[in-house]
């Protein structure tokens, strides 16, 4: 199951604390940053919040994005426009021309995808694939036996 259809996503504790340049934003940018993360793991590109097509070009990315999430999150437009600015002033969110992206999420959300891809296919094991069908060739054996006894 990809990370997106999780009901939590994984936050690195040991990271988040030592992050030096999330370490270096204010505690209220730090604050909105949780919930921003919390957003990016929704969406349908894991981690990313992508451009749409009618993006004013006139319009500043920073206010395109904080109009976005001000309507998911409860803080002021004002308080939001300068966490997004703080928090890619620092690199901790990357905004490109594709959208705003958090690096690790992205990466993440990537190796999730492909783990779940080879999961599909059998995990990429045949040999464990051949032990799972023989196990259950054998379990309904051992039904059938049972049955008989009836």
């Amino acid at each position: 199951m990809a990370l997106r259809n999780q009901p939590y996503f994984p936050l690195y504790v040991q990271d988040y604390l030592t992050d030096e340049k999330l370490n270096m934003c204010t505690w209220t940018t730090q604050g909105i940053y949780i919930k921003i993360l919390c957003i990016l793991h929704k969406q349908s590109s894991y981690g990313s919040i992508l451009f749409k097509q009618n993006y004013k070009q006139n319009e500043s990315a920073i206010d395109y994005f904080a109009s976005i999430l001000i309507k998911n999150l409860p803080c002021q437009y004002s308080d939001m426009v300068g966490a997004l600015s703080e928090l890619i002033d620092f690199e901790v969110l990357i905004i490109d021309d594709l959208g705003l992206h958090q690096k690790r999420m992205v990466k993440d959300g990537q190796i999730s995808d492909e783990r779940s891809k080879a999961a599909k296919k059998g995990g990429g094991n045949p040999n464990l694939f051949k032990q799972n069908s023989k196990q259950t060739d054998k379990q309904n054996t051992e039904y059938e036996y049972e049955d008989e006894n009836i």
